[in-house]
């Protein structure tokens, strides 16, 4: 079973295909291509509710009939020259669903410098719906665990869309959906503080890890959905940047220091049999100062939201940018910092709180 970087694939699958279709819609002249599909997109589900489809660098749709069997493949390789963002199937009178997978940046970015390490097994004509999945590139280190390959890069961030049901394509005329993203990608900044003695704080004195079992996600037609493999092997992230910053007004015996860590994780999801673990460790005494539900000190922030209350689900799948700050004393752990993102939600946490 051959793998390939999800773009990539889709585009040497479109490539070998022999396509007919009009791709070129940005041109008035449609004569011969009177009838096919306009797949619009969008990306709101987020927590701006703001459509956000501008930071989506390229997509790939796979197509499947009304059985939910494979049909073809399609690549936008630069979305940012397709406004309004859609693209035309030249597709035969029938049924169709989708799988829509996209990245933030564009394929020829992608080729130059790959930082994407999400792969994806090439379907082939007849495979299920519910056989497609994507994958983390990874090495396993033991039966039960897999680390993440980071190979310095952050992951590209992932979106994924998946139709609810099936769009009739007329014979004679157009037909027009559009597919809602959601952004698989997170973005979790951990940041690490001393309160009794601010200057001796270090990032090379830790070690830092997210674990969580999200290495694969299945497709889920009926619930329009990406969902973990739970017989797969857990994830296991490391940080893709580590670094200290210094502050001189936070200790009167000199400059205080902060520990940083920046992860790419994921989907990650609310499930009390498989939590997302932050571990924070020290070197020296090999003691864990911290390990905490990433997915509970996430949550404390939905009370921020005062038009509409989400599930805590929904909260984790709209946000994307979290960021966390813990405070130590005496190498014990205090309370946290949780904020997110540009909306400039925040709440301190204390430690005995999450009991």
């Amino acid at each position: 079973m051959k793998v390939k970087h999800i773009i990539r694939m889709l585009a040497l699958l479109v490539a070998g295909a022999g396509l007919t279709s009009c791709t070129d819609w940005m041109y008035d002249d449609r004569s011969g291509c009177e009838h096919g599909l306009w797949l619009s997109f969008k990306y709101d589900y987020n927590l701006q509710r703001a459509d956000l489809i501008d930071h989506v660098g390229s997509i790939g749709v796979f197509v499947y009939d009304e059985e939910g069997r494979y049909v073809t493949s399609f690549v936008q390789p630069d979305m940012h020259q397709a406004e309004p963002y859609r693209m035309y199937f030249d597709l035969p009178e029938g049924r169709y669903r989708f799988i829509a997978l996209a990245d933030q940046h564009e394929y020829e970015d992608l080729e130059a410098e790959p930082s994407g390490m999400y792969l994806s097994e090439a379907p082939q004509p007849g495979d299920r719906m519910e056989d497609f999945s994507v994958m983390l590139k990874h090495v396993h280190v033991g039966d039960d665990w897999a680390i993440v390959d980071r190979e310095v890069n952050p992951l590209d961030t992932l979106w994924y869309a998946i139709s609810e049901q099936s769009v009739y394509v007329p014979s004679d005329r157009y037909a027009y959906d559009t597919l809602s993203l959601v952004r698989d990608t997170k973005s979790i900044s951990i940041s690490l503080r001393e309160i009794d003695h601010p200057e001796r704080m270090d990032v090379d004195d830790y070690t830092f890890s997210i674990s969580h079992r999200n290495l694969i996600m299945n497709c889920n037609p009926s619930r329009a959905d990406m969902v973990a493999d739970l017989t797969a092997s857990v994830a296991v992230y490391a940080p893709y940047m580590k670094w200290n910053t210094s502050d001189d007004s936070s200790s009167r015996a000199g400059a205080g220091r902060t520990a940083h860590a920046d992860f790419m994780t994921a989907r990650l999801y609310d499930d009390a049999d498989n939590e997302a673990t932050l571990t924070i460790r020290h070197r020296e005494s090999e003691r864990t100062v911290i390990e905490a539900d990433l997915c509970n000190l996430i949550g404390q922030l939905r009370n921020y939201d005062e038009t509409q209350r989400y599930t805590l689900q929904e909260f984790l799948d709209r946000g994307y940018d979290f960021r966390l700050t813990f405070f130590l004393k005496g190498g014990e752990w205090q309370y946290t910092d949780v904020s997110i993102g540009i909306l400039g939600w925040s709440k301190r946490i204390q430690n005995v709180s999450l009991d």
